[in-house]
């Protein structure tokens, strides 16, 4: 049986339009009160936890070591388990993001890169640009915002790759059926961000670096990064058009064990410098991440010492931020890589994609 990678809140509500049944439809599956109570109990399980984890109620829970069960069958088979224990002798972080660069490399497609002139995205092109052939990267960016936060960056680089627009369309952009996907979104998570606003700091509107704070960080990483750090990139896949793809085409350059071992290692030792992706000062942020301002410094220092954290681009708020529903063609994707739509729902609005 299938289980899950990606699910939208789209796919939970169209399971909750199809166990109430208003409309009387005399062809769907009937459900007794028991199994709705059964139901709701677990939708509202899932916000609880969703809050506890700093992510949004819109977002979804997979647990990466495999123990802990939502309303959804998630599979975890597509990324290598990583247990929260301390490594020795692990390569240099320069190693490390070379390496990763190598493997993806070697995967012998052509690689698709979601682009902003973040930290986190320009480090993922610097690895991949000194491995690969120039014309095995594709860069995908949202808009000019993304040249403007490293102008030098397009100078050097970008500008003579292959780069194109998301012309408005960045979540379907991609084609994960034909090449390898990446991002730089989950070096986040490993490298001390505290997670969306409306978190703990809800009644604050800031962060603090209090050594309660500090504990708080430090104690509850773990869970979180288990609950959530396979789900971050797959939202940049949620509007292509596409019937199925390999799911080993999925490749975000920090979704990689050996990188994850390293912020495992940073978390023990208690060397975290925490920051809030919405509060966190200009002059605090040039603290933080400095794994990574290393890592650029090679290739650019001015960049790599002076770039405060980026703000999502207008284009891209555009896009998720309206008022009115996305509409985006992915409800889901199985673990085989097929897409849930709007065509074939039918067939995954059946009791075995539940933990009920």
């Amino acid at each position: 049986m299938n289980k899950f990678v990606y699910v939208s809140d789209d796919y939970r509500r169209a399971w909750e339009i199809y166990i109430n049944n208003s409309q009387g439809f005399e062809h769907w599956e009937e459900f007794d009160d028991n199994f709705k109570t059964e139901f709701d109990f677990k939708i509202r399980e899932e916000q609880v936890v969703l809050k506890e984890v700093h992510r949004p109620p819109t977002w979804y829970l997979n647990d990466k070591l495999g123990e802990k069960e939502y309303l959804f069958n998630m599979s975890q088979d597509f990324y290598p388990r990583v247990d929260y224990e301390y490594t020795d002798n692990l390569p240099s972080y320069e190693d490390l993001m070379m390496n990763r660069a190598i493997q993806i490399r070697d995967m012998g497609k052509e690689i698709e890169l979601l682009y902003s002139g973040g930290l986190d995205s320009v480090a993922a092109l610097f690895a991949l640009y000194e491995v690969c052939p120039t014309d095995q990267i594709r860069i995908i960016v949202s808009g000019d915002e993304c040249f403007e936060n490293y102008w030098d960056g397009y100078k050097k680089i970008v500008g003579h790759m292959n780069w194109e627009y998301s012309l408005g369309n960045l979540f379907g952009a991609s084609r994960p059926d034909k090449y390898i996907f990446t991002t730089g979104c989950e070096a986040d998570r490993l490298l001390g961000s505290t997670g969306y606003p409306g978190s703990r700091y809800t009644n604050t509107d800031q962060y603090t670096t209090s050594e309660d704070d500090y504990e708080y960080n430090h104690n509850s990483w773990w869970n979180i990064t288990r609950l959530t750090r396979i789900t971050q990139s797959f939202r940049f896949l949620q509007n292509i058009k596409v019937d199925k793809f390999p799911i080993e085409n999925y490749q975000p350059f920090f979704l990689c064990p050996q990188l994850e071992r390293y912020a495992i290692n940073k978390n023990i030792d208690r060397k975290v410098v925490w920051y809030a992706d919405c509060w966190t000062a200009p002059e605090d942020f040039l603290k933080c991440k400095m794994e990574l301002r290393n890592f650029i410094a090679k290739w650019d220092k001015n960049y790599a010492y002076s770039t405060v954290k980026t703000n999502m681009p207008f284009s891209v708020q555009k896009e998720i931020l309206s008022p009115l529903p996305n509409n985006f063609n992915v409800l889901a994707i199985t673990d085989d890589g097929t897409v849930v739509n709007k065509d074939n729902i039918m067939t995954y609005l059946d009791l075995k994609y539940l933990t009920i």
